[in-house]
């Protein structure tokens, strides 16, 4: 849903398909150390959160699950509140450590233990010694999530149309403004409800891990529980100074010509596809002038969906295949076949993609991004900013209409102000990343005087989730294991090879 959804797209044993993209997208900043959260501790210390043995999918051994209450208005610390949906996954080996990794999901608005299977599959080697925990954060998941009612059909189409469609958005906030404030969801109450659970559980120190957005979860959680960190390990960096989503035609623009180049150097994908850039600007002409209806199979259930691709929906299925190796490897191939004239992978890739960002949390990605993302933005910075690219100013001018029917809360200053650190910290980005660039990376590492940026190549946003897993995981390993990011081996990083185009 967000401009940069994070979940990285798996191939399954049966068939090729995304399962919901882990595009762990970031934000991070540009100052001054903020004073840390409120304090519960001081207040007689955090209750204990019992959990009791369960079983989630996709995750063979038995978890430990159980809900932890908090105020939905923190300031306040009165009216309603909110049940917080808990997991750990236990450390599987003998000597078990008490530093857990405290996970944050990208989106705003992923769940994070319903996607269990997604950490069991990806992170298992970091289970050795230390228990990961799972919270679903306020508005998301099993915890009094803050979802909108429209149909499948209409949430998809509308993405490919209008990406969040006015009526909508005002429907969902008609719907959730009876239930919920709509202005208590932001990064600051998502980390401050965090650090309290996790002292809730007993544990002292943590690592810190998150992706895509959770990223900047990870850096506001820096700045307002430094005492409660050992290390932080983030991965497609969004520092809290960029305002996603200005920036999202110009960075897809720079990702789509680095596939360019990468296709180009590559024999097989040069030889089959000759001129990708003059595919794209065929099918988005043609598109233009007339959407193209298309019906493909539901890779869940095989059964038929009819969508209508407009130049709308094209281009954002092709920022969105940028993504990841999935969409990457198979972009040349759509834009070749639909530009003579035979859209029917387009449409696979649009029901795919369009599946996957359209899940999660629409409520609460509403409330973080119309505060944290959207306010910021002036008018007169928009045309220098999608100038000559091919998404142009849809994302920009669509979220901002979507905004103007939001309640955002008013955001301090302070937050846009770069987190600066001690702390060690490990930064991932990939090379080619769609969204959050290296860029933001440096951007970000600038202020943490123990942080590092490691640069994966020759890859977008899922630096995680692919065939580069075990190798980009072992990296973070030994970054967890030392608590330091000086002396790393990164031989394997540099060997992680091109993208496999498919050519048919």
């Amino acid at each position: 849903m967000f401009a940069l959804f994070s979940r990285a797209p798996r191939e399954s044993a049966a068939r090729s398909k995304i399962v919901r993209m882990r595009w762990r997208l970031a934000l991070a900043l540009a100052g001054c150390l903020w004073a840390a959260g409120p304090s519960w501790a001081e207040e007689g210390g955090a209750p204990r959160l019992a959990l009791t043995p369960c079983r989630l999918p996709g995750v063979p051994d038995v978890a430990r699950c159980g809900t932890y209450e908090v105020f939905e208005d923190r300031d306040a610390r009165a009216g309603r509140k909110i049940a917080l949906n808990v997991a750990v996954l236990p450390a599987e080996g003998p000597d078990r450590l008490p530093d857990p990794i405290l996970f944050f999901d990208g989106g705003p608005g992923e769940p994070s233990v319903s996607d269990a299977a997604w950490h069991e599959e990806n992170l298992k080697p970091l289970r050795r010694q230390r228990d990961v925990v799972l919270i679903d954060v306020r508005g998301t998941g099993a915890s009094a999530p803050l979802g909108c009612e429209e149909s499948e059909a209409a949430r998809l189409q509308g993405y490919l149309n209008d990406f969040l469609p006015v009526d909508q958005v005002r429907a969902c906030r008609e719907l959730l403004q009876k239930r919920a404030d709509l202005t208590q969801y932001t990064t600051e109450r998502i980390v401050d409800d965090k650090a309290e659970v996790a002292a809730a559980l007993g544990y002292g120190r943590v690592n810190l891990m998150g992706t895509s957005y959770g990223t900047r979860a990870v850096l506001v959680f820096l700045r307002r529980h430094p005492g409660m960190v050992r290390t932080a390990t983030i991965f497609g960096i969004l520092p809290t100074d960029v305002p996603v989503p200005l920036p999202v035609a110009r960075n897809a623009q720079w990702a789509i010509e680095a596939l360019f180049a990468e296709c180009a150097r590559d024999a097989g994908c040069a030889a089959r596809f000759p001129d990708v850039q003059a595919d794209l600007a065929a099918v988005l002409r043609r598109v233009d002038e007339k959407p193209v209806p298309v019906e493909v199979a539901d890779p869940d259930t095989d059964k038929k969906v009819s969508l209508t691709l407009t130049r709308e929906g094209v281009a954002q299925t092709v920022r969105y295949m940028l993504y990841g190796t999935f969409g990457m490897a198979r972009l040349p191939l759509a834009l070749h076949t639909a530009a003579r004239g035979d859209f029917r992978v387009m449409g696979e890739m649009a029901l795919l993609f369009g599946s996957t960002v359209t899940g999660g949390s629409r409520g609460l990605y509403l409330s973080v991004t119309c505060a944290e993302d959207v306010a910021p933005i002036r008018e007169e910075e928009i045309p220098a900013a999608v100038a000559g690219t091919f998404l142009g100013d849809f994302r920009i001018r669509r979220q901002i209409d979507a905004c103007k029917e939001w309640p955002a809360a008013r955001v301090d200053p302070a937050f846009f102000q770069p987190v600066v650190s001690d702390l060690p910290v490990l930064a991932l980005s990939g090379e080619h990343d769609v969204t959050t660039p290296p860029e933001y990376g440096e951007r970000a590492v600038r202020h943490l005087s123990k942080g590092r940026l490691v640069v994966v190549p020759r890859r977008s946003h899922g630096v995680i989730g692919g065939p580069e897993t075990g190798c980009v995981v072992s990296v973070i390993d030994q970054f967890i294991a030392a608590g330091s990011a000086d002396r790393l081996d990164l031989g394997c990083i540099a060997r992680i090879p091109p993208v496999p185009f498919v050519l048919d």
